[in-house]
C-alpha cells in the first residue's frame, strides 16, 4: 500500500512539473511574441537596411562615367539656354551596370565574400551587426549585456531601379538639372530568432548642376 503511495505521489509531482514547465514556456513564447519579436525585427530590419546603403553608396562610387556626357545644354540666338536634352542611350546602360554591380556587390556581402568590384570585404561572415540581447529588455544598465544576436542579410531577386531626370528652377535666371538613380532591393534581416522580410529604396544623385539662363523645355536624345 505504501508503495502504491509513494508512485502516485510521484507520479502527480512529475504531471506538477510538466505543467510548470510547459506554462513557463509557454510565458516565455507569449513575451517573447508580443514584446521582444517586435523590437528584434525593427533592430534587425534597420541595421540591415544601413548595410545595404552602405553598400549602394559605395558601389556607386566605384562606377566610372561622364557626368557632362549624360545631358547636352541647346543654345538659342540670344545666348540663353533654351533646351537640355539627355542622352537616353547612355542613361539606360549606366542604369544596367549600376544595377548589375549592386546585385553583384550585395549578393557577395551576403555570403561574407569579397566584392569582384571594389576588392572590400564588407561583412566578415556575412554579420552586419550584432544585437546584444539585453537592449531588447529596454532596461538601460542591460543595454549591451547578453549574447549578442547576429544580423544577416539575405536577397530576395535581383536589384531593381530607374534612372529619373529633373529640371527645376534655381533661382532668378537658373535651373538646376538632376539625375537621380532610383534604386529598389527586397531582401531579409535573419537572426536566429527571427526572419524580417523587407524592402529597401535609395535615391543616388549622379549629376546635380545648375545651368544659366532659362530652360523651358526638355527631352531624351540618342547618339
Amino acid at each position: 500500500m505504501r508503495k502504491v503511495r509513494i508512485k502516485k505521489y510521484k507520479n502527480v509531482k512529475r504531471t506538477l512539473i510538466v505543467a510548470v514547465a510547459g506554462f513557463l514556456v509557454y510565458g516565455m513564447f507569449l513575451v517573447f511574441n508580443r514584446c521582444i519579436e517586435p523590437q528584434l525585427n525593427a533592430l534587425a530590419r534597420q541595421h540591415a537596411g544601413f548595410a545595404i546603403n552602405n553598400i549602394v553608396k559605395q558601389v556607386i562610387n566605384n562606377l566610372e562615367y561622364d557626368p557632362e556626357s549624360l545631358y547636352k545644354t541647346r543654345i538659342g540666338e540670344n545666348g540663353e539656354i533654351t533646351q537640355v536634352v539627355f542622352d537616353s542611350y547612355q542613361l539606360n546602360q549606366l542604369l544596367y551596370e549600376a544595377l548589375d554591380t549592386i546585385d553583384t556587390s550585395l549578393k557577395a556581402a551576403q555570403d561574407g565574400k569579397k566584392d569582384p568590384v571594389t576588392q572590400s570585404v564588407y561583412y566578415e561572415d556575412g554579420i552586419v551587426y550584432e544585437i546584444p540581447i539585453g537592449s531588447l529588455s529596454n532596461i538601460f544598465f542591460l543595454a549591451n549585456k547578453g549574447p549578442k544576436l547576429k544580423v544577416h542579410i539575405r536577397m530576395f531577386n535581383d536589384v531593381g531601379g530607374e534612372i529619373e531626370t529633373k529640371i527645376e528652377p534655381y533661382g532668378v535666371n537658373s535651373s538646376l538639372v538632376s539625375i537621380i538613380l532610383k534604386v529598389e532591393i527586397e531582401a531579409e534581416a535573419i537572426t536566429m530568432m527571427s526572419i524580417t522580410p523587407f524592402k529597401e529604396s535609395s535615391e543616388i544623385p549622379l549629376v546635380v548642376q545648375v545651368i544659366s539662363g532659362k530652360v523651358p523645355s526638355y527631352n531624351t536624345y540618342k547618339e
